[in-house]
């Protein structure tokens, strides 16, 4: 499914025309009328749009629709459509730019992939979590969900899950969730700092506490005040640093290194681990009370190897990123995604995004298949054990090749008759008697029906990508793939 845009205008002639600029660049559009009721039924819709332009004559309307998109999407970028190549002096209260009409579509789509990328930094509550969660799998739909409890409350959160799972996304989207999210999010790997400094850097120090301590220095929990503090690999914690810790927990105070005055800490904690803290405890390296003042509300991340489905996402993610930084992007053919939703990812999202990096380097604009990923990735090709979705952006003809090796035979039916390509049997008329070429009977029917579409829309691609319910790109690759010609050219 594309992202959505929002279109606010009583200009029929530039409706048109904005739209079929987004169906051109393969964003849907919603459009509404230039007063505030309708603006808030589409704001109030299941819709996640992520840009809104406007397009209003009347300031003081202008200014009004404004103040209502604020309102009801506050992280939702606003632009205004004006007639100037270069409008001068910024935009009004309320707006992120303009955008000139006629608008050149090369622009708007980075405009469109820029607000994509700032979104997911941005987005509230309103719009459900972060989503830098990318994926629609149930599993990471319940781990949105437990975000969305959590993250109204000051409880402590431990997040449990392999490396590269994405426990410190997680722990930025409850942060930016929270009503804490206006004061800092300090993030501490303790597994990154000396034992013998870790005291230090989580607590400050005064000036001449130690060797070297040359200044004051703020620790951590001062610096995430009235924010949220990130402790990754908690379980790499020294048992003695691990005691401090739990006082800080119970009495919300501490003291600098070398200092003797307490100071509050009013900061929400959130821990993070790969390692099985209860069988620490066994081993007395991890201490009972910390993990139970920890686990107050677990969050346990699901490797990617059980989220199959969130690959493609993830993929078209990851590329969007690249091309968002002016680097050529790329694209995964089916037996790629296939290929890669088959091998375990032992570094989760952390690992596939490093081999997405990795292969747009190699490989900058260019198709990325089966045989262009390192050998470790490739997988023997056959059928999918499910059926893959492919984002839209990508080539869809490659995964119908891969899970559909179509032969050329006839259908047989009940009068002893056969059809191959034109002319296509009814259900009731094939004789099942018989044995038939399923996969033939679907290929052939498909691209009668997109002729039929073609030939019914007088070969306008976007009005016969309408009639079947298709992308334009979707129906551009399918056209390709049953070479289909236009018969007036």
């Amino acid at each position: 499914m594309t992202s959505s845009a929002l279109l606010i205008s009583d200009d029929a002639e530039l409706n048109q025309r904005i739209n079929t600029v987004f169906e051109f660049i393969d964003y849907s559009l919603g459009i509404a009328g230039c007063n505030t009721k309708q603006v808030t039924n589409q704001l109030e819709s299941d819709a996640q749009f992520v840009i809104a332009m406007l397009s209003v004559k009347d300031g003081e309307q202008e200014a009004e629709l404004l103040a209502t998109l604020n309102r009801l999407r506050p992280s939702l970028p606003v632009y205004l459509l004006v007639d100037e190549a270069d409008p001068a002096g910024a935009p009004p209260k309320g707006a992120s730019g303009f955008i000139s009409h006629p608008v050149q579509y090369r622009k708007l789509l980075g405009i469109v992939r820029h607000a994509e990328k700032e979104g997911r930094k941005t987005v509230r509550a309103l719009n459900g979590p972060s989503v830098s969660l990318t994926g629609q799998s149930a599993k990471l739909k319940e781990i949105q969900a437990l975000i969305r409890h959590v993250a109204m409350t000051d409880a402590n959160v431990l997040l449990l899950g392999e490396s590269g799972t994405g426990k410190e996304v997680v722990a930025r989207s409850i942060h930016f969730l929270s009503l804490r999210n206006d004061h800092p999010f300090i993030a501490v790997n303790c597994g990154a700092i000396p034992p013998e400094l870790l005291e230090s850097e989580l607590f400050g120090h005064e000036k001449g506490a130690f060797t070297g301590a040359i200044s004051t220095r703020k620790g951590r929990f001062e610096l995430a005040e009235g924010g949220t503090l990130f402790l990754d690999e908690i379980g790499d914690m020294p048992l003695n640093m691990q005691v401090k810790l739990l006082r800080v927990l119970q009495e919300r105070s501490f003291e600098r290194v070398g200092g003797t005055k307490t100071m509050q800490a009013n900061v929400r904690l959130i821990a993070a681990t790969h390692q099985d803290l209860e069988r620490k405890i066994g081993e007395g390296k991890f201490r009972m009370d910390l993990f139970y003042r920890l686990n107050v509300f677990p969050i346990e991340l699901p490797p990617l190897r059980d989220r199959t489905d969130d690959i493609p996402l993830l993929i078209r993610e990851f590329s969007l990123r690249m091309e968002l930084d002016h680097r050529s992007p790329i694209r995964f053919d089916g037996s790629a995604i296939h290929a890669l939703c088959q091998h375990p990812l032992p570094g989760n999202v952390r690992e596939l995004e490093n081999l997405v990096e990795r292969l747009a380097i190699l490989y900058p604009g260019e198709t990325i298949t089966n045989k262009k990923l390192p050998e470790r990735y490739q997988a023997a090709l056959g059928e999918p054990q499910r059926p893959i979705e492919v984002p839209d952006y990508q080539e869809r003809s490659s995964i119908d090749e891969v899970e559909i090796p179509y032969s050329h035979s006839p259908v047989p039916t009940r009068n002893g008759s056969s059809s191959s390509n034109g002319g296509l049997p009814q259900a009731d008329d094939i004789d099942l008697n018989s044995s038939i070429d399923l996969k033939q009977y679907l290929f052939d029917l498909e691209k009668e029906l997109i002729q039929r579409a073609l030939s019914n829309s007088d070969w306008v691609v976007a009005k016969a990508a309408k009639v079947l319910s298709l992308q334009r790109t979707t129906l551009v690759e399918k056209i390709k793939k049953f070479e289909i010609q236009n018969p007036v050219l």
